[in-house]
């Protein structure tokens, strides 16, 4: 049996227009990644990256998802993910938070990322009821 090293990539997707809900799906994520994949590196880029290519988390309140890649090809796929540009009908661009081996280590990474989020925005606010409102709405978000 050959062991499979995958690669997971953090990133967080910033919709242009912030007005407009933005809660794509998984396989629309999974279709621009390729997309965009085969457009940087055409199709020998899209075919290697295709076979372990896997959005395994979305979440819908913080815009931040997880993409799974074979390692080898995950650098193809992280040199082709800051040209992505749209996906669906929206306009979007990604920013890349942390890439790591497992799941785990990216979930790690990933609540110090919203922990200091949530850093910035409470020195923002300017009365308890205020950070109270915003502590609970954040913890709330950060469940689901």
């Amino acid at each position: 049996m050959v062991r499979f090293k995958n690669r997971y990539f953090t990133v967080e997707v910033v919709p242009e227009n912030s007005n407009d809900p933005f809660k794509p799906k998984e396989y629309d994520i999974y279709n621009a990644v390729l997309g965009v994949t085969e457009q940087i590196h055409g199709e020998f880029g899209a075919a290697s990256v295709k076979n372990g290519l896997d959005v395994k988390y979305f979440n819908e309140y913080t815009h931040i998802a997880v993409i799974r890649s074979r390692h080898g090809p995950h650098k193809l796929l992280g040199s082709s993910l800051p040209f992505l540009s749209r996906i669906g009908k929206r306009g979007v661009k990604l920013k890349n938070i942390y890439v790591g081996a497992t799941m785990v280590k990216c979930f790690k990474h990933l609540q110090k990322y919203n922990q200091e989020k949530l850093n910035q925005a409470i020195k923002l606010c300017k009365t308890e009821q205020e950070k109270k409102a915003l502590v609970e709405k954040f913890s709330k978000q950060t469940k689901d």
